[in-house]
């Protein structure tokens, strides 16, 4: 597979499938019992064809041949989208490690795999330019930090060139199961449960999406290849539209200047005064549902 160009990530996914086929069967040089065991899989069509194109490259690597049969294609699942309040409660919850994490997911919208790569050399700490180097067939993309994240960032130690230390996914994910428990449990919002490191991506996606209505825009941000990877989250967006914008009106330069340092947007002069608005922090984040 190397010499043919798949990824790291690749491999260990074809790695995992193949022992879990010969732990299930107790041999891989079957090929009918293999079938006879994916056609059993109570899972979707798309999770049935990696097993078998799994176990496809197996058998061209020991030399005999595997016809792949037909698998019935099946709608993919649409994924669960939290709000932004509930992404922020759990990144509050955290460890100053695991905190950082996923901040970084949150605000870049980058892979689990992307941020653990990640070098020092890639954060340039006093513009908060960000390199994601890609995984999983991606665009390698450059994005802006806020200074907030730069400041988490910078607290962490410096162990090595990576800037989580080598971390593995599992300790993460763990970290993140124990922290959905307690605030689920605090909150009382069991829909924090469902929430995985790869929600904070899918998030991303969505919201920039949202703010933009640009798929092209939406698709350099998470770095795909292919649009059709992108599209999904088109059917994901909805919007409260009621009340979406707060309006301030301003009659002195202390207040027009304090309105811009907190993010309001000018508008217009308006009757010897300035308007500004900004969008109202209850409907800040796109409610989410299938259209």
């Amino acid at each position: 597979m190397q010499r043919e160009g798949y990824s790291q990530s690749s491999i260990k996914n074809v790695r995992k499938i193949l022992i879990k086929l010969s732990n299930r069967l107790g041999t891989l040089m079957d090929g009918e019992a293999v079938k006879d065991f994916v056609s059993r899989m109570e899972t979707r069509g798309g999770t049935k064809k990696l097993n078998l194109l799994a176990y496809k490259l197996f058998a061209k690597w020991k030399g005999f041949s595997f016809e792949l049969p037909k698998v019935a294609d099946t709608e993919p699942q649409l994924p669960f989208i939290p709000t932004e309040g509930e992404l922020d409660s759990l990144i509050a919850g955290s460890s100053k490690k695991l905190a950082s994490l996923l901040q970084l997911l949150k605000q870049t919208g980058c892979r689990i795999g992307e941020a653990q790569r990640a070098e020092w050399m890639d954060l340039d700490s006093e513009s908060c330019i960000f390199n994601i180097r890609a995984e999983k067939g991606s665009s390698n993309r450059q994005t802006k930090l806020s200074q907030k994240l730069v400041s988490m960032l910078s607290r962490l130690p410096k162990k090595g060139s990576l800037i989580f230390g080598g971390t593995k996914t599992g300790v993460f994910r763990t970290g993140l199961q124990n922290v959905r428990q307690k605030q689920a449990f605090k909150l009382q919002n069991q829909r924090l449960l469902k929430i995985h490191l790869h929600s904070f991506r899918h998030w991303k996606a969505c919201h920039v999406y949202w703010k933009s209505k640009d798929i092209l825009y939406t698709k350099a941000v998470l770095g795909h290849k292919s649009l059709n990877s992108t599209l999904r989250y088109t059917r994901l967006v909805q919007w409260e539209a009621k009340n979406d914008y707060l309006c301030r009106f301003t009659k002195s330069l202390a207040e027009a200047t304090a309105s811009i340092e907190q993010g309001w947007e000018f508008i217009t002069d308006m009757d010897g005064g300035k308007l500004f608005k900004k969008r109202n922090r209850f409907f800040s984040s796109p409610a989410y549902a299938v259209l």
